[in-house]
């Protein structure tokens, strides 16, 4: 079984995570859209800010985020893979 990863290894992970929700925020809605996106996530744009500063986001907001934006689980994750996911009028 694989061992859980030490603090620094989780903050590293909270970082780039952090860094691709962002990523995809800018894509989608736009460099200065984090108000829009804090608003279909039905969160005060100060608490999104926060999440996309390395704050831990809770389960329920990142499933909101991806639904949202259709962002892929293993790629907000890992940075590995397909960025979005696909969608079914998509080829």
């Amino acid at each position: 079984m694989e061992q859980a990863p030490q603090r620094s290894e989780w903050q590293l992970v909270k970082c780039e995570l952090a860094r691709r929700i962002r990523e995809v925020r800018e894509e989608t809605f736009g460099e200065h859209g984090g108000p829009l996106l804090a608003d279909a996530l039905q969160l005060p744009f100060r608490t999104w800010l926060n999440y996309e500063g390395g704050c831990t986001i809770p389960a329920q907001v990142i499933l909101r985020f991806i639904e949202v934006t259709d962002a892929h689980p293993h790629w907000l994750l890992t940075g590995e893979g397909t960025k979005y996911l696909l969608r079914d009028d998509e080829p």
